[in-house]
């Protein structure tokens, strides 16, 4: 049987804000933003998560604004390219010249 693979969509991604050596330091930051989040509408939609780098065996805090909150780019409408091309051909001539002779 075949499966049927569904597309990925990548979320916005996330900016690291400060590193810790303890989760009780990451979280104490975490508090923190969301507290200063809370009244200010300039901060809406603002997300704050802390995560456990195994790597560097430290915890980082991280932050992003979520999508719903971010004005989506207008596309620019495509043109096709047949008025392009048009635009190429030599106006000056016609279709019918009398004066041409054989």
């Amino acid at each position: 049987m075949e499966e049927e693979s569904t597309p990925t969509h990548l979320g916005k991604k996330w900016k690291n804000d400060s590193f810790h050596s303890t989760f009780e330091q990451a979280d104490a930051i975490r508090q923190k933003l969301l507290r200063i989040w809370v009244d200010n509408p300039v901060h809406e939609g603002m997300e704050v998560k802390v995560k456990y780098m195994p790597s560097r065996n430290r915890f980082v805090v991280k932050t992003r604004r979520h999508p719903d909150f971010d004005p989506k780019p207008q596309r620019e409408t495509k043109k096709n390219g047949k008025g392009k091309r048009r635009n190429k051909k030599n106006t000056d001539r016609t279709k019918f010249d009398p004066t041409a002779g054989f």
